[in-house]
């Protein structure tokens, strides 16, 4: 059985809260081996910055560390061999899929066969954003300054939750977009600092989120 956790959008400067920290902590019992893949694999910089922090953005690494001290963790972008992609995917015990553009990502991971692993792994998947969205099997992408209108497209496939990530109930041009998408699927609304664990089937939810089917909001 998948255990994976759905996120929108961590705290920049601390990142999980408690409560979703505590969970992925509770989720391994192993030494921790962790995969991070970000939206863009030939973004270095953006991909550096969201690994490693500054000094506004606290990062991947500095925060699973404080989680796992002895945690072995890798960056896995265009500077990686597709060898080692591979077989860090395959020895994963948390793999991490970052934010940014979607599309892009599920073509990276398409591209390498690195969807086939994940598919197939038993390591706790963590997705943040567009990360998150891209766990789904039938994915939604609500337009943005980015992209001109609302689309529904094939994930990974990996769940069947639905997520809007960065979902604000209160912006009324993303609630029009979900009602209007959540009438052919249902569609949650995840805020950011909230979450959604997947473990053996059961679903939880921690923090608010907006439940949208058939064109209606069901919460």
């Amino acid at each position: 059985m998948k255990n994976i956790i759905l996120l929108s959008g961590p705290d920049k400067t601390k990142y999980f809260n408690e409560d979703i920290s505590k969970i992925i902590k509770e989720s391994i019992s192993t030494p921790v081996n962790m995969v991070v893949i970000p939206a863009d694999p030939d973004n270095y910089a953006k991909n550096d910055k969201q690994f490693n922090g500054n000094e506004s953005v606290v990062g991947v690494f500095k925060t699973f560390k404080k989680i796992f001290p002895n945690l072995n963790i890798l960056l896995l972008d265009n500077r990686v061999s597709l060898e080692n992609g591979i077989n860090s995917l395959k020895n994963a015990d948390i793999i991490y899929l970052l934010g940014g553009n979607p599309f892009i990502q599920l073509e990276y991971l398409q591209k390498n066969k690195f969807d086939l692993i994940i598919q197939n792994t038993s390591a706790l998947i963590i997705g943040v954003s567009a990360g998150s969205m891209n766990l789904a099997t039938n994915s939604y992408y609500s337009k943005d300054e980015d992209y001109p209108e609302s689309v529904v497209y094939k994930g990974l496939g990996i769940t069947d939750i639905t997520i809007d990530p960065h979902f604000d109930i209160n912006n009324e041009e993303q609630v029009n977009e979900i009602r209007a998408n959540s009438k052919n699927i249902k569609i949650i609304g995840l805020p950011n600092n909230s979450a959604i664990v997947i473990s053996n089937n059961n679903v939880r939810y921690i923090g608010t989120v907006y439940i949208f089917e058939n064109g209606s909001l069901n919460n």
